[in-house]
């Protein structure tokens, strides 16, 4: 696999995350239990759900 494709694959796993519904219920549930605010999550919701698939990217890397 070239760098290029890595970089498109990583990028697809976590829009798929982001974009899969139980995903999303997912972090606001973690995103209350962390304190984050409803008004916090409507003004960053994209990028919090990012981080969060983020780090089920590197956890699912580091399992392998």
């Amino acid at each position: 696999m070239t760098s290029t494709q890595i970089i498109k694959a990583e990028y697809k796993r976590r829009t798929d995350l982001v974009n899969d519904l139980n995903f999303r219920k997912q972090c606001v549930k973690m995103a209350k239990a962390l304190g984050i605010t409803a008004d916090e999550w409507n003004k960053d919701k994209v990028h919090i759900m990012l981080i969060f698939a983020n780090k089920i990217c590197q956890l699912e890397n580091q399992a392998v």
